[in-house]
């Protein structure tokens, strides 16, 4: 008997496909071949859709099914069996989850550190390059007056090496002037 999960467990277009997907493909990879609680199931259903009610077609399924030797013990124990497939591939589920928002988290708070990390080195460079403009500012300031210092003390020297030349001159003209005329 062909069952279809999909429509035994009244999924239809309301369901995530991907995760309804997953959920069915791992009770029927783990079926029961004989008859058990989705085989019971189904036939309850198949019942109802010919206008039984459901507490009829529970009991009705479950006579058929003592014909085979199925007991009620037998039938819960199938239940158990499904929802421990269900109960694993929930905790499957929450690990991956778990493991995506982690990783994915983890990633973001690398980037950001980083991105923070950066952001440091670059206005430590900022507050590096302001303090080499000031100095370069201030020598630049200093600099201008040491040219001004140099330029006096040039011109101080040029004009008393003039003073000095000068005398020497006139000291050398009127020295030949009074030669030439004494002698």
């Amino acid at each position: 008997m062909k069952i279809d999960l999909k429509t035994l467990f009244g999924f239809d277009q309301n369901f995530d496909e991907k995760s309804m997907n997953a959920l069915l493909r791992a009770i029927n990879e783990a079926h029961i071949s004989e008859f058990d609680y989705l085989k019971f199931k189904a036939s309850v259903q198949n019942l109802t859709n010919l206008k039984m009610d459901e507490e009829t077609s529970i009991k009705s399924t479950f006579t058929t099914a003592q014909t085979l030797g199925i007991t009620k013990e037998y039938l819960l124990n199938t239940i158990q069996h499904y929802k421990n497939i269900v109960e694993k591939e929930k905790g499957n589920f929450s690990a991956a989850l778990k493991n995506t928002l982690d990783t994915s988290i983890n990633t973001k708070i690398k980037e950001t550190e980083d991105l923070k990390s950066k952001i440091t080195e670059f206005e430590k460079k900022i507050e590096e390059y302001q303090k080499a403009i000031e100095e370069g500012k201030n020598r630049i300031s200093n600099v201008d007056s040491e040219i001004n210092e140099i330029k006096v003390k040039i011109e101080s020297t040029k004009n008393n090496f003039i003073k000095v030349i000068s005398h020497l001159e006139n000291t050398i003209n009127s020295d030949e002037s009074k030669i030439k005329t004494i002698l």
